[in-house]
């Protein structure tokens, strides 16, 4: 009897947890499209996989305009023609109601996290995708959002072969030398397109040049190792306030390009290797050598 009424009580405490079916609540342009004008339900969210979760969350911001780096999600609103990027957080705003959806769907995100499970009995984004896909509401070629707005979103490189793909960097022309990987980095503003011409390992490397010019002490072995060969290099003295404003802004488009990589799952190896750039530079064969002084 002790063990029926235990099983009962287990029972009766999940019901709240039973997903709502969601079969229909999404449509061509969005997963719940009154998400920020009624309170969600935790029941109804259990009808979603951990995946779809995150989307629900972040349709939420983007109804707001929030510019999204992920790219992921950069090319699931950037296709829809709602969206708009741009004016988050000041001149546009969410709502009480969103906020406490946002709230909620974070709490199922956490429960399942505890539970270890992606819910995969629930809708799964790929459905949905598809879905809209069918419906002419999602793809990659609409790009409706950032070119409507004043967003600051990831600017695509030029090609991207498939969603999830990666992406064809856009440089074919490099101009490093025996001394630097882009000798001019601290005195132009760096372009996504040209980043995305080198892997994922070489971006660090830049990065990391930006620093080493005002004497960042590297600690790595590779890059003391790297940057300790350089004629122009004396560690000591750095100090984050010697960096210009566009030398920072350099610093942060590469970790943007860095982060996009990332989220992607690619080390971008169509790219410009870091042990090409090294080997060349160890046998005078950098292209950028043959460069009019003055870079």
């Amino acid at each position: 009897m002790k063990k029926y009424l235990a099983l009962l009580l287990a029972v009766l405490m999940l019901l709240p947890l039973l997903p709502v079916s969601a079969e229909n609540a999404y449509s061509a342009f969005w997963i719940i499209e009154d998400s920020d004008t009624r309170l969600l339900t935790e029941q109804e969210l259990w009808g979603y996989t951990r995946e779809t979760l995150r989307y629900i969350r972040n349709e939420i911001l983007a109804r707001a305009g929030y510019a999204f780096e992920t790219s992921k999600f950069y090319n699931y609103f950037n296709a829809k023609p709602w969206y708009i990027a741009g004016g988050y957080g000041t001149s546009r705003s969410l709502g009480t109601v969103a906020w406490q959806n946002i709230d909620t769907v974070k709490q199922v995100e956490r429960t399942m996290d505890q539970m270890r499970t992606d819910n995969a009995s629930g809708i799964d984004i790929s459905t949905i995708i598809n879905y809209q896909n069918a419906m002419g509401g999602y793809g990659n070629v609409m790009n409706y959002g950032n070119s409507r707005g004043n967003g600051s979103g990831l600017t695509m490189p030029e090609t991207l072969p498939s969603y999830g793909g990666n992406y064809v960097p856009g440089q074919r022309t490099y101009n490093y030398t025996t001394q630097y990987i882009i000798p001019d980095s601290n005195i132009r503003p760096l372009t996504e397109g040209e980043l995305w011409g080198y892997t994922r390992e070489t971006l660090r490397y830049i990065r990391n040049e930006l620093l080493a010019r005002h004497g960042y002490a590297f600690t790595m072995e590779k890059f003391l190792s790297y940057f300790g060969g350089k004629a122009w290099y004396q560690a000591g003295g750095y100090d984050t306030a010697v960096l210009s404003s566009l030398e920072w802004d350099n610093i942060s488009l590469i970790k943007k390009v860095e982060r996009a990589m990332d989220d992607l799952g690619t080390d971008n190896a169509a790219g410009l290797d870091i042990s090409t750039i090294r080997y060349n530079q160890q046998n005078n064969l950098c292209p950028g050598d043959a460069v009019k002084p003055g870079l």
